[in-house]
């Protein structure tokens, strides 16, 4: 992918990368390595999130003119008795770097969100402009995300009402990306599922919460193209075509290594599909994480991209056999 439209940037600025250490933030460095704009990468012992003050100095610090935010408090179930920590990661933190970037000139904000601000209220897939919440039936985690997504829209409004913005058609924007199920370098459902096919003769998986898993790497492609793109501020659902329940996303992970030769011999029949209710956890998850990405493909569709939009299944696969290939190597 081609990341040529950061050329209109300021190269004076640096592009400054939040949650340097997660799996869309090393995702984020391997597709930034050979930009010619400068580029830092932030993780927790560079800048403290849950420190206002601390964000503040690393932003008049560096002076960005692009932020991407790819860190998040993403413990859902520790969240449930740590509402302050996940608000001041996802929530405060958020707004601080939009305040900061929405009064810069052609400022950029990238932030990455998640299905979780929707509470079941319906069973196809949510649109961008379908209402969140409502706020009593998410979980913490759900409800600190929202905030975040919330005090970035009103950051960019507030300087763009106010007059703050006085570069003539030069306006900050911001995207925010909803996403869900994600994958990467890093602990995540498949790798779970692949070690425990490999120690264990039976496994049970939740069968009734459906979604898309989507690739970290993927992610931070789009959000790099996005980023030095001339699209309109909003938000977009990034998410590969496609869906499939966490016991068939399981079942397709195992199969697929073991046909690419990792020595597993849990056959499909003894991966047993179990409702939600049967694995109980202390914070609520959506049954229903379907969302639609016909706004983010028609925007990328207008940048004259030639990647083909990608489907779940196609990104699972080449990732499994990824971590097959590096499991046989060593």
């Amino acid at each position: 992918m081609s990341y040529s439209s950061f050329e209109l940037l300021d190269h004076s600025k640096p592009i400054l990368v939040f949650g340097r250490d997660g799996q869309i933030g090393q995702a984020l460095q391997a597709c930034l390595k050979d930009l010619k704009t400068p580029t830092v990468f932030l993780g927790r012992n560079e800048c403290d999130l849950a420190n206002e003050d601390a964000i503040r100095q690393v932003l008049n610090r560096y002076q960005p003119q692009v932020i991407i935010n790819a860190a998040a408090y993403t413990a859902v179930d520790k969240a449930e008795n740590e509402r302050e920590l996940a608000f001041a990661i996802n929530a405060k933190a958020p707004q601080v770097m939009a305040h900061y970037i929405a009064n810069v000139s052609h400022g950029i904000l990238v932030h990455y969100s998640t299905d979780y601000v929707f509470a079941d209220t319906q069973t196809t897939a949510y649109l961008e402009t379908d209402e969140v919440g409502p706020i009593d039936q998410l979980c913490i985690y759900g409800q600190s995300k929202l905030a975040g997504e919330q005090a970035i829209e009103e950051a960019f409004n507030l300087a763009h009402d106010s007059g703050h913005e006085i570069y003539h058609n030069k306006f900050s924007r911001y995207f925010i990306l909803r996403t869900s199920w994600v994958y990467g370098d890093g602990g995540n459902f498949i790798r779970t599922m692949l070690r425990l096919a490999g120690e264990r003769d039976q496994l049970k998986v939740v069968a009734d919460q459906v979604g898309a898993p989507t690739s970290a790497g993927w992610l931070a492609e789009v959000g790099i193209q996005i980023a030095g793109s001339r699209m309109e501020s909003g938000i977009y659902h990034a998410i590969p075509d496609g869906e499939i329940s966490w016991h068939g996303l399981a079942v397709f992970a195992i199969e697929t290594a073991a046909t690419a030769g990792e020595g597993i011999e849990l056959k499909s029949e003894n991966i047993l599909p179990i409702p939600a209710t049967d694995y109980p956890l202390p914070a609520k998850r959506p049954y229903n994480s379907r969302l639609n990405n016909s706004k983010l493909k028609k925007a990328l569709s207008e940048m004259a991209l030639t990647e083909q939009y990608p489907h779940w299944m196609g990104q699972v696969e080449e990732y499994v056999k990824n971590i097959v290939k590096q499991s046989l190597s060593s």
